[in-house]
């Protein structure tokens, strides 16, 4: 079977995003993953270098009051009742971190920033990133669209952890319609593309 027909969203999945609703539902992926990341909570891009955060119980309590205040988007993945991965994505305003390279790559910051996936361990290799990608695509549609930039992980075809892939890979973002902008160290790549609003 080719990639692009093996890397097709299941239908199966239904996309939500993160809001007050929602948040049980993201504590119990998180809860089941120990925070994710030794407890990032997904406040890493939240966070400007002088950031306080450093528990995984104070990032927890930063997150929540984040995603309360409506400052935290993702769009998480469903199947049936369960979260079983989510693409984070917000303006530069709300994901400050890790913003220094646009000045080396000469490119305007972007309207909308897709920072981090994660899908559940037990449930990889199922297309759950690109329908994670997918649905924040259609959200940010919602919101207005504008451009967005991706930092896939560069693998240059060799085999890499997929818990280390937390930025998506350089083929998903392109068949999606992303071109790449440039580098941002040896192996994380920006890839940018304009989203219409809906």
């Amino acid at each position: 079977m080719p990639a692009s027909e093996s890397r097709q969203p299941s239908p199966r999945f239904l996309i939500r995003e993160l809001g007050r609703g929602t948040w049980p539902d993201f504590v119990r992926i998180m809860e089941k993953h120990n925070g994710v990341w030794g407890g990032c909570w997904c406040v890493a891009y939240h966070l400007k270098p002088s950031g306080s955060n450093t528990t995984a119980t104070s990032r927890r309590a930063y997150k929540e009051k984040l995603v309360r205040a409506d400052r935290s988007h993702a769009a998480l993945v469903y199947d049936r009742a369960n979260v079983v991965g989510w693409c984070q994505f917000g303006p530069p305003a709300e994901l400050p971190a890790r913003m220094r390279g646009f000045r080396k790559l000469g490119e305007a910051a972007p309207d909308w920033r897709l920072t981090c996936f994660f899908v559940d361990r037990d449930r990889r290799r199922e297309g759950i990133a690109e329908a994670a990608l997918a649905g924040a695509l259609r959200i940010i549609a919602a919101k207005g669209g504008g451009t967005v930039d991706g930092y896939p992980i560069a693998t240059g075809g060799k085999p890499y952890s997929s818990s280390f892939l937390f930025g998506g890979t350089e083929s998903m973002f392109a068949e999606v319609g992303f071109r790449p902008l440039g580098s941002l160290g040896t192996s994380k790549r920006v890839m940018r593309r304009v989203v219409r609003s809906r």
